[in-house]
């Protein structure tokens, strides 16, 4: 694991970014829904290879408490769009789940501060009646849509469930092969989640960021001119076996958009930068070079 350097800006109050390493063209990293820099450790020494690689945590996940802040994907996107700012120049962002719609509207609104565009397994829409959600994930997000219900999935989950719970449970549910990730990336998720038990504000943080990402996948014309307007090379990366969003939206966003690269790992699930940290780094490295060859 690669050395982390935490700090904080005041953007609106406290957001927490971990510099992961490298030097060179900024890399920024977004998490999706319940993911937090950690995420992006284990590629950080790979990526680090291929510029400086930072990840920041948006309003009401990782280190970054709420504060008063909204946590739908545009809040979220502004809070972003000031930090890819304050570096001076464009990047190469990365956003995964959430963070890959979010990666997708600022692409889209702020085309001067994004170089490429990397897509890991992005909230996307995709035909529900070709393929429904996997019935787990139906019934989270039906829950995080009812007001009284999600509230008690939340005060249950708090009750009920200690932090090494809470970051196996997580990482059953993303990973298509759970067993496989190292023991350190499960201890340091465990960490993460005994640091984030006592934060205030974070369930309702959660709720709220989750039916926006919900309705973001189904307003389905509004996405589809955000991913029209991205003038960024665009990579993504999609898990076959990916339970939240299946390979389906990947392939979409393909023909959608001829000139973006898709690729499809099979035996990944929802988090390729985890599961498969190797091809994940060489596949962003390729690209890299042949982005900058045309």
């Amino acid at each position: 694991m690669e050395e982390i350097l935490s700090r904080y800006l005041d953007i609106d109050g406290p957001v927490h970014v971990a510099d992961l390493g490298g030097e060179g063209e900024p890399i920024v990293c977004v998490h999706g829904l319940g993911g937090s820099y950690a995420n992006w450790v284990p590629a950080a020494a790979g990526l680090g290879r291929l510029g400086a690689v930072s990840a920041i945590d948006l309003p009401g996940f990782g280190l970054t408490p709420p504060a008063g802040r909204s946590t739908t994907v545009e809040a979220n996107r502004r809070i972003l769009d000031r930090y890819l700012r304050s570096l001076g120049k464009p990047v190469t962002l990365i956003g995964n789940s959430m963070g890959g719609a979010i990666a997708v509207r600022q692409a889209s609104v702020a085309p001067e501060t994004v170089s490429r565009l990397v897509l890991v397994s992005p909230a996307a829409p995709w035909d529900l009646l070709v393929e429904p959600p996997h019935p787990l994930v139906g019934a989270m997000f039906t829950a995080y849509a009812i007001p009284g219900l999600a509230g008690l999935v939340m005060w249950w989950r708090r009750a009920a469930m200690t932090p090494e719970d809470v970051a196996r449970w997580v990482l059953d549910l993303c990973a298509a092969h759970p067993e496989r990730l190292p023991a350190d990336v499960f201890d340091m998720h465990v960490r993460l989640a005994e640091q984030r038990r006592y934060l205030p504000g974070i369930d309702s943080a959660f709720v709220r960021a989750a039916r926006s990402v919900l309705y973001t996948t189904l307003r389905r014309s509004a996405y589809d001119r955000e991913v029209a307007a991205v003038t960024a090379p665009t990579l993504v990366v999609h898990g076959e076996k990916d339970r939240l969003v299946p390979a389906l939206a990947a392939r979409r966003l393909g023909a959608l958009r001829p000139d973006w690269r898709v690729e499809i790992l099979d035996e990944v699930g929802h988090i390729a930068m985890l599961e498969e940290v190797d091809a994940f780094v060489s596949l962003v490295d390729e690209f890299g070079r042949s982005s900058v060859a045309a």
